[in-house]
């Protein structure tokens, strides 16, 4: 039980809020999902956002730190702004592995990508180089389908990295 323990929150979730498909057919209101950890904080509001911002359509994100809804239990702010959104941007570091909600988030962004039937849902930021066997299985299990992209201090890499990641943030849902 305790192994499946987020599988079983998710699964008990869906079938008290809603009869149908959570994810499916559904309008969406932001474009990404940020999963982030408060080490992230400062490049996520800093760079992701004022970066994102000069889209010729502004990427709308949902960032927890302003879009969850105070009073609500974590996980359930967690699973409704899952699915007001179209991709969930995870910021890989190994404050977000080792964090509470962190592992967390990517197991529900797994099962948003299976309720959903694609795996172009989940794109995955690496602040910093770390080996595959320190992420935790749900992320290992997608290693191969998804898009990762590596974040560098170097600005000739930005420039590249900014470009790749507004391509894959406002790539319309098929």
């Amino acid at each position: 039980m305790y192994r499946y323990r987020f599988n079983l929150r998710y699964w008990l979730y869906c079938k008290l809020t809603s009869p149908d498909n959570m994810f499916v057919e559904h309008k969406y209101i932001y474009d990404a999902f940020v999963s982030y950890t408060s080490d992230e904080y400062e490049w996520v509001i800093r760079q992701l956002r004022s970066k994102l911002k000069l889209v010729e359509d502004t990427v709308r994100l949902c960032i927890h730190d302003r879009d969850f809804i105070p009073g609500k239990q974590i996980h359930e702010n967690i699973l409704d702004k899952l699915k007001e959104s179209r991709k969930v941007l995870l910021i890989i570091s190994p404050g977000f592995l080792e964090s509470r909600y962190g592992p967390l988030e990517i197991e529900y962004a797994g099962m948003k990508c299976l309720e959903e039937g694609r795996v172009d849902v989940i794109i995955c930021v690496l602040m910093e180089d770390i080996p595959v066997r320190q992420m935790p299985r749900a992320l290992r299990n997608l290693w191969h389908k998804i898009t990762f992209l590596k974040w560098s201090a170097k600005p000739e890499e930005q420039a590249i990295f900014w470009r790749n990641l507004k391509i894959a943030v406002s790539q319309p849902v098929p």
